[in-house]
């Protein structure tokens, strides 16, 4: 049997404690909508829902279809799930950090084949129904890049290293966003909305230190459409 220096093996374990203690990505919300009813995970608003084959499947009323995770963001995160959105659903967006009506809105426009980045508030009451949202007042100032639209079920990675954002669809590197002037707030609630129909499954949250807090060094998204200029 091959025996090890002492001091060799004692560098191994220390150099493995100080990666363990740099590196951290905690499981801190999962749903994967195995039962076929919304318990206290979520707050439903605009639209109907229904759970079914361990997805959930929005209709839009008059305005939007929208569902909240009742969970707070950490500073720093990673969120993956899966959605689809039907042929004739013009968005569907991703609500992260969603501090009082304000949060930053992933959206996926599939009138005109983009992937879009916007301040957004969402106005009424968030106890009842007839609520609805707004960009609020930066439409082409905000980052935005051609994407071929899809219909079928795709693979969204969402994380936030302190203030930038970066976003994945189908393990591409689709866009990011620098907030250089800190509108978005920390932590709050995300949540997920259609103007039509769609599906989400899958949903994991990770909470991210160390290593895995910090920005991909490799992330390099899609072409910009102009005009894009930093929000200030």
């Amino acid at each position: 049997m091959m025996k090890f220096p002492a001091l060799i093996l004692s560098a191994f374990f220390v150099f493995g404690t100080i990666l363990t203690a740099n590196a951290q990505r905690k499981l801190i919300f999962e749903e994967n909508f195995k039962k076929n009813q919304l318990q206290k995970k979520w707050l439903t608003m605009n639209g109907s829902w229904e759970i079914k084959e361990q997805a959930i499947y929005g209709n839009k009323d008059s305005n939007w279809a929208i569902l909240l995770a009742n969970k707070p963001l950490t500073e720093n995160y990673i969120l993956t799930f899966s959605a689809k959105a039907e042929p004739n659903t013009y968005l569907f967006e991703v609500m992260l950090n969603l501090n009082g009506s304000k949060f930053l809105g992933i959206l996926l426009n599939q009138l005109e084949n983009k992937v879009a980045i916007e301040d957004r508030s969402l106005f009424g009451n968030l106890e009842n129904r007839g609520s609805f949202i707004h960009t609020t007042g930066h439409i082409g100032t905000m980052p935005k890049v051609k994407r071929a639209r899809q219909h079928d079920w795709q693979d969204w990675k969402i994380q936030r290293s302190g203030n930038q954002f970066f976003i994945w669809i189908n393990q591409e590197a689709v866009i990011s966003f620098k907030d250089s002037s800190g509108f978005v707030k920390p932590k709050g609630q995300f949540g997920f909305t259609f103007n039509g129909k769609g599906a989400i499954k899958d949903i994991k949250l990770w909470k991210t230190e160390g290593f895995d807090a910090d920005s991909p060094k490799d992330f390099k998204g899609l072409d910009l459409l102009k005009p894009f200029f930093i929000f200030e």
